[in-house]
């Protein structure tokens, strides 16, 4: 599985999201879970760890 620029694009762009989420938002539950959407995000698109998986 090759990703493409387009698809290290969104996954920039959703990453940075998360960072957001986790640097800015004012509660620990809002915190751990833009952790864990996070560390989906890359087990499902970063290709040496999905195929791990």
């Amino acid at each position: 599985m090759n990703m493409t620029s387009s698809d290290m694009k969104n996954l920039g762009i959703a990453l940075a999201v998360c960072f957001a989420a986790y640097k800015f938002g004012p509660h620990p539950a809002l915190k751990a879970g833009a952790l864990a959407v996070g560390a989906v995000i890359v087990a499902k698109k970063v290709p040496f760890v999905s195929n791990a998986l």
